[in-house]
């Protein structure tokens, strides 16, 4: 086998794919955490109901 004349370089690129850890935006903006949010605040009413209001153990 010939001896190689030229050095072998590999030359890395960048890419131009987003990084995992910056999440888009989502389209339906704060809708999610706000349906969220209200599905949480009426749980508490109800346990509150069932328990007369009294939140003490």
């Amino acid at each position: 086998m010939r001896q190689q004349t030229k050095p072998f370089i590999v030359e890395r690129k960048p890419t131009r794919k987003p990084k995992p850890d910056a999440l888009k935006p989502s389209i339906w903006g704060k809708l999610d955490t706000d349906i969220a949010q209200g599905l949480q605040d009426q749980r508490n009413m109800e346990r509150a109901a069932v328990t007369g209001g009294d939140d003490r153990a």
